[in-house]
């Protein structure tokens, strides 16, 4: 019998707030490489490891999931100034056209 790959996406939402998730599988998550998800770390971008001290890279699936929502949010807020932003500026005037007769 052949093992059927199935998504990560679908057993993350399975797990348990104490579940551990992998470098690879967080990768698998994000839709990129293990290596954009090593650089992603160096920039600080992603949440703290689990066990900082140990040689592996891995995570608690309640703080990917907190990430997720804190993303989220900074997302919608910048939607909503931006969308605030435009409504307060005024068109912008150019130079007069010249006409032609």
């Amino acid at each position: 019998m052949s093992r059927v790959e199935q998504d990560f996406r679908i057993t993350f939402a399975r797990m348990a707030d104490h579940a551990i998730v992998s470098k690879r599988e967080f990768a698998e998550l994000l839709a990129t490489t293990v290596g954009a998800l090593t650089q992603m770390k160096y920039r600080g971008q992603l949440p703290h490891i689990a066990f900082p001290g140990k040689k592996r890279d891995c995570w608690y699936a309640k703080d990917i999931r907190q990430w997720f929502e804190g993303l989220t949010a900074a997302r919608e807020q910048r939607t909503l100034s931006d969308l605030v932003e435009t409504s307060t500026i005024s068109k912008r005037i150019g130079r007069p056209r010249k006409t032609t007769t």
